[in-house]
C-alpha cells in the first residue's frame, strides 16, 4: 500500500516501509527503541514492517507528546508494541490498525504508566480479515491516569479478538473505557475487558463501558467485561448494551421528516463521530471518517 500522500507530507514522521527505516524527526532511533524526548507531535507509520517483532516507545520524563501510531500489514503478521510513559509526562496516543486485503494479525500493545503520568488513547480498529489485538496497561505508580476510546467496526467476514486488561498496581490510579462496536455483514467481534485493582491501592477509580451496535442478522458481538477487585476503598463500574439498531429512535426520527436511510445513517453516526471528533489532527480526522464510511457504506440498509 503506498502511504497517504497527507501523512508522506507531515513533520515529525518515522516510517518503517519493509525493510527501511525513514526517520524526518530528532527521535533517537536505536534498532527498535523510539524514545520521545522532545514535546511535539509525531506520526510512525508502519507499512508491511516486520523486521522487528517487537517495537519500543518511550516518552521522557515530564514531556508532553501526542503520538500518531499508524500500521497497515498487508500479509500475516505477529508485532508487539511496548510503551513507556515515564514520570510526570503526558501521552497522547492514537493508532489505527488496519490491512487493505484480507489477511491475518496478531498484535500486542503494552503500556506501562508511571507516576502522576497522563495517557489519552485513541484505537481505531477496521481490519480486513482476523486480528487478534491483545491489550495490557499497567498503571505502575500513583496517580497514573489512562483514558481510553476504542473504535472497532467489523464488516465482511472480518473476525476480531479482542483482549483489554488494565491493571491498578499502584494507589490513586484512575482508568476509563470507553468501547464503540459496530457489525456488518458476516463480522464477529468478541471482547474481553477486564479491570484488575491490587490489594491496598486504594482511591482507584476504574470504570468501562462497552457499547454495540449490529447493522445485519448474522454479524456477532460478544463482550464479557469483567471487575476484579481486590480492595474496598475504590471505584469501579462496568456495562455493555449490545444489540440491533434501535428501532423506537428509528421510528422518531422517521416521524421528523428523515428517510430511513438518513435515519439509520444519523444512528450510525451516533457511535462513529463522537470517536471521530476526538482525533485532533484534521489529516487524519479525514482519513479515519473515510475508512469509516467505506466500511459501513451500504449496511445502513435493512439486512
Amino acid at each position: 500500500m503506498e502511504i497517504n500522500k497527507t501523512i508522506k507530507n507531515k513533520n515529525n514522521l518515522i516510517i518503517f516501509d519493509n525493510q527501511e527505516i525513514i526517520n524526518k524527526t530528532d527521535v533517537k532511533i536505536k534498532d527498535n527503541h523510539l524514545f520521545f524526548n522532545q514535546e511535539n507531535e509525531f506520526f510512525v507509520v508502519l507499512n508491511n514492517f516486520d523486521k522487528f517483532p517487537k517495537i519500543k516507545l518511550e516518552i521522557a520524563k515530564g514531556k508532553k507528546v501526542k503520538l500518531y501510531l499508524l500500521s497497515n500489514q498487508n500479509h500475516k503478521t505477529k508485532i508487539e508494541y511496548q510503551i513507556k510513559v515515564n514520570n510526570n509526562s503526558e501521552l497522547t496516543l492514537f493508532t489505527d490498525f488496519s490491512s487493505t486485503r484480507n489477511t491475518s494479525a496478531d498484535i500486542s500493545l503494552n503500556i506501562d504508566a508511571y507516576e502522576s503520568s497522563k495517557i489519552k488513547i485513541l484505537n481505531s480498529l477496521i481490519f480486513n480479515g482476523k486480528l487478534d489485538f491483545t491489550y495490557h496497561l499497567n498503571l505502575r505508580e500513583r496517580n497514573a491516569r489512562a483514558d481510553i476510546e476504542l473504535l472497532n467496526i467489523g464488516k465482511k467476514t472480518s473476525e476480531f479478538m479482542i483482549e483489554q486488561r488494565v491493571s491498578h498496581l499502584a494507589v490513586s490510579t484512575v482508568s476509563n473505557i470507553n468501547n464503540w462496536l459496530i457489525a456488518t455483514d458476516d463480522s464477529k467481534l468478541n471482547f474481553s475487558v477486564t479491570g484488575k485493582i491490587e490489594k491496598g491501592m486504594e482511591h482507584s477509580k476504574c470504570h468501562q463501558s462497552n457499547k454495540g451496535i449490529m447493522l445485519s442478522d448474522k454479524c456477532e458481538i460478544s463482550v464479557i467485561p469483567q471487575l476484579l477487585i481486590d480492595e474496598y476503598d475504590v471505584e469501579a463500574s462496568h456495562g455493555a448494551a449490545i444489540g440491533q439498531m434501535d428501532e423506537l429512535q428509528l421510528y422518531y426520527l422517521l416521524s421528523r421528516g428523515l428517510s430511513e436511510k438518513e435515519a439509520r445513517e444519523l444512528i450510525i453516526s451516533g457511535y462513529t463521530s463522537p470517536f471521530i471528533q476526538m482525533i485532533e489532527d484534521t489529516d487524519i480526522q479525514k482519513l479515519i471518517s473515510s475508512k469509516i464510511k467505506r466500511a459501513i457504506r451500504g449496511k445502513t440498509n435493512n439486512g
